[in-house]
């Protein structure tokens, strides 16, 4: 039996893109997978300028990197799968798992969690209709209102060859404020064919062994927020460290790295501090004393004065 514990980046849209992968790697390091934002294949069989950005073989390591889709439609859902493979990338994820309001009215992600027939009928056009050679995992929550939907859902999802599931286990109504309910995870690790990856406020390492422990056949855990929160938290599990606060020098630079690369690409300073600012939502915590220069940094109208505050913040 393979002890290995592996650790994945959780997508976060708006976030999570080439830009931050790369330079998140090159400054921390530590993971296994990293899952790009959702891709939205549709009936113009074409990817946007920013999707195929976040999936170019000549800006991503497609060794690590795994494509994520979010549609209802097996079609399209199949043919985003063959672009993706013709790149060179093994394994494609299918969202079963975003809250978002305006995905769920669309019954995709979490959405088409409350349809089990539809989702059923998809899966079954899906994996009959693959012809490449490539893995299909799923992130999926428990479902849509109440987690006792997650009982049909599991059993539909145990009628295919899927590589991995990550589960959630939240509902789309508990979006991320609602406790977790891990007894229904626990029914998975009894119930599930595919392999098991569990996703949810894990924000420790401690977090991480207590995951493992608990949960002894899973071989990977998906963390996205903690991992923002705090970057070296991969690498402190792996290498057995204990946690110590930001290595400032260290911060500042993917810091510094992560805004120059949002200048070089984004059109204007608004999109670059909107981005910018994105990630301070995320990075405050860093930060616990500081809550006026993190104010005033919020409240930064160009650049010039956004990086006076930060460097002052990174002193």
């Amino acid at each position: 039996m393979n002890n290995t514990k592996y650790i994945y980046f959780a997508p976060l849209e708006g976030v999570t893109d080439s830009i931050f992968r790369n330079t998140f790697e090159k400054h921390y390091g530590g993971i296994d997978k990293y899952y790009t934002p959702f891709i939205s294949p549709n009936s113009t069989f074409k990817f946007t300028t920013r999707e195929f950005k976040d999936i170019d073989p000549t800006k991503n390591n497609i060794s690590t990197t795994v494509p994520q889709l979010l549609t209802n439609n097996a079609e399209h859902f199949l043919w985003a799968v063959h672009e993706i493979a013709a790149l060179g990338y093994k394994e494609i994820n299918f969202n079963l798992g975003c809250p978002s309001g305006t995905v769920v009215a669309k019954k995709k992600g979490s959405g088409l969690l409350y349809y089990p027939e539809e989702l059923d009928n998809m899966l079954y056009e899906v994996f009959s209709g693959l012809k490449d050679d490539v893995a299909v995992s799923i992130k999926t929550r428990l479902g849509k209102i109440e987690p006792d939907e997650f009982y049909e859902i599991l059993d539909i999802y145990n009628k295919y060859p899927i590589s991995e599931l990550t589960i959630h286990p939240r509902v789309q109504k508990d979006f991320y404020r609602e406790p977790i309910h891990p007894e229904f995870f626990e029914y998975a690790i009894s119930h599930s064919k595919a392999p098991l990856v569990f996703n949810g406020e894990i924000k420790t390492t401690d977090d991480i062994s207590n995951t493992f422990r608990k949960y002894k056949s899973i071989h990977a855990v998906m963390i996205g927020r903690g991992l923002i929160t705090n970057p070296t938290l991969a690498l402190e599990y792996k290498k057995g460290l204990e946690h110590t606060a930001l290595d400032l020098n260290k911060f500042k630079a993917f810091h510094n790295e992560l805004l120059a690369q949002y200048i070089e690409v984004l059109s204007g300073e608004k999109p670059v501090l909107h981005r910018m600012k994105e990630f301070l939502v995320y990075w405050e915590p860093n930060f616990p004393d500081e809550a006026k220069a993190i104010k005033k940094i919020r409240k930064s109208n160009n650049l010039n004065e956004y990086k006076t505050l930060t460097e002052a913040l990174f002193q």
